[in-house]
This record gives structure tokens, C-alpha cells and sequence, in this order.
């Protein structure tokens, strides 16, 4: 019977204590930019140099509904697949004009599409996006 009084107690304590504890407050999920936005590539680098020559023939491209697409000089895009900070790119199409100016705007054309093929990781830092991989760094400002 002492038990039984010793075990009733101990429960009534433990019973007004937990009232007493303050729940761990819920945490707030902290909002992050969409990776689907209009992008402008501020700087980049591949195994031939600066992609980036200042404001003339500007790299542009857009990412929604899990497809990439621009102009450079053509129109270009395909199909993404993203999976936490991995990215796959499915083929990518391109029109077929020539551009004269600005002056290197088709070898620079061609090197980024090619670029983008080795392209293995994406990242939004700071508003900023970053596509890397295979000797490729590229980073992108929002809403051009």
C-alpha cells in the first residue's frame, strides 16, 4: 500500500511539474529565393578564360517549370532536372543565326552552351546563383 501512495505522489508531482515546462517554440522556415527567375551572368570562368566581357552581348537566361532557356546571339534552352544542389540539363536546342557584333558574341555563345553540359552543382547564395562543375564557375544576378 506505501508503494501504492509513493507511486500516486510521484505522478501528481510529475503531472504539476510538466504544466510548469515551456514547450520549445516551433521553428519558422526562413523564405529563400526561387531558383525560377530571369538571370544575368555577372562573371564566368571555363578552361579558356573570362566568359564576361562588360555589357555588350550580356548572357541572359531564364529558369521555370523545371526548363532553362536565353538568347545570347540565338535562342537557346532545354529541360533541368534539380535535386537539392545537383542539376542535370536534358539537350539543349539552339537557333541557327549568325551575329557579327558584338565583336566574339558566337565563340562566346558557343563556349557557354558547352559550358553548361559539364555544369554539375546549383546554388542561390545571397540572391546570387551559382552554376559550377568541370573547370566551369558561373554566377548569375537576379531579374535582369
Amino acid at each position: 500500500m506505501r508503494s501504492t501512495i509513493l507511486v500516486s505522489t510521484a505522478i501528481a508531482v510529475l503531472t504539476a511539474l510538466s504544466g510548469c515546462v515551456t514547450p520549445a517554440p516551433t521553428p519558422v522556415p526562413t523564405p529563400t529565393m526561387s531558383l525560377e527567375n530571369d538571370w544575368l551572368l555577372y562573371s564566368g570562368t571555363d578552361s579558356l578564360g573570362d566568359l564576361v566581357q562588360g555589357d555588350e552581348g550580356a548572357i541572359r537566361m531564364t529558369i521555370a517549370d523545371n526548363k532553362i532557356n536565353g538568347q545570347i546571339c540565338n535562342s537557346w534552352g532545354g529541360d533541368i532536372a534539380i535535386d537539392g544542389s545537383r542539376i542535370t540539363f536534358g539537350p539543349l536546342y539552339s537557333t541557327e543565326m549568325y551575329c557579327e557584333t558584338p565583336k566574339g558574341i558566337m565563340d562566346r555563345e558557343s563556349r557557354f552552351l558547352s559550358d553548361l553540359a559539364l555544369v554539375t552543382t546549383i546554388e542561390l547564395v545571397d540572391g546570387k546563383l551559382h552554376l559550377s562543375g568541370g573547370g566551369v564557375d558561373l554566377e548569375f544576378g537576379g531579374s535582369y
